[in-house]
């Protein structure tokens, strides 16, 4: 899904952005397609929406109703709050495609954290927590569990096409298994979600975190969920979770806001079922970057394993 030179400079006239001087493509992403865009007003970022359905376009107005209150809230790092276009729309359609706009934040952001980084990140996460937790609207549930459920079953009729399917249904079993033993709390501590606090959906400057991006996977759930998902992509080296790494990003975290024992005691499981989760949706939902569903299987695999085979705990 791309945009042409003359959708982008419709974009532009829509939001008032400015003349247009230069607009490129970002790559990576695994739903939305993402565009820099520079005019001699400001830079600024468009989002074309993946999914067009009614439940993900009520998903993304929540997001602006997030960002919007921390913005409203002294929240201490900058967000992807939406510009609204001349007719004081926040999503637009341009050529049947859905978009947004929302002004560049500087910033850089990794693949993979340094031990600072992550640090500044488990601090950051802490902040949000604290933050978010204020927040009584209604909104989506995590829905999660019924997903891993649904994806399953249709891995039972799945007819591989290719390398990454025959790798995928080998392993299926052992996923499932792992899935049908997992004791979780799915009801402690719940709050919105940031659902994907990795470090590219962080900027930096140097080791800090100065901004935060990327709702995309919020959701109404356990406060740990964030915590685990964190810690497994940014703890993780050369296919094994690095207990050392993860320990320390608990300690900066707790230096903001403390966990309780039963919620430390969750993470390592809860690696386990996004672990599952993420692996079940790369062979069944996965439509964007396909090119690296075999590295991301890989990877769910890799640190899996570990996690099962060396008992794992923090």
């Amino acid at each position: 899904m791309r945009l042409t030179k003359k959708e982008i400079k419709r974009i532009s006239e829509e939001y008032n952005l400015g003349t247009v001087k230069k607009f490129k493509l970002i790559k990576g992403g695994l739903v939305n397609h993402n565009y820099t865009l520079q005019t001699e007003k400001n830079n600024y970022i468009i989002r074309i929406v993946g999914d067009n359905s009614t439940k993900k376009l009520k998903h993304l107005r929540l997001q602006f109703k997030i960002t919007k209150y921390l913005e409203n809230n002294n929240f201490p790092y900058p967000l992807p709050t939406p510009l609204k276009s001349s007719n004081s729309k926040e999503i637009t359609n341009i050529n049947n495609k859905k978009v947004w706009v929302y002004k560049m934040i500087k910033g850089k952001n990794f693949d993979r954290p340094n031990l600072p980084q992550m640090k500044s990140m488990a601090k950051a996460l802490a902040i949000y927590h604290k933050h978010i937790k204020k927040i009584r609207f209604e909104g989506f549930k995590d829905s999660s569990y019924q997903r891993i459920v649904n994806n399953f079953k249709k891995l039972n009729k799945l007819k591989p096409k290719d390398e990454s399917d025959h790798l995928g249904l080998n392993y299926k079993d052992y996923f499932l298994n792992i899935f049908k033993n997992l004791k979780i709390d799915l009801d402690r501590n719940k709050l919105y979600l940031h659902g994907d606090f990795d470090s590219s959906n962080v900027l930096f400057k140097k080791d800090e975190v100065i901004a935060i991006i990327d709702f995309d996977d919020l959701s109404y759930a356990p406060r740990i969920f964030d915590i685990a998902v964190s810690i497994r992509d940014s703890c993780y080296t050369k296919g094994k979770l690095n207990l050392k790494r993860a320990k320390i990003f608990v300690k900066e975290y707790e230096k903001v806001t403390k966990l309780s024992k039963k919620e430390k005691e969750m993470i390592i499981p809860i690696i386990l079922y996004a672990n599952i989760d993420f692996f079940t949706w790369i062979l069944i939902e996965m439509k964007k970057e396909k090119e690296n569903k075999k590295k991301y299987l890989k990877e769910m695999i890799e640190i899996t394993k570990d996690i099962i085979d060396n008992n794992k705990k923090l």
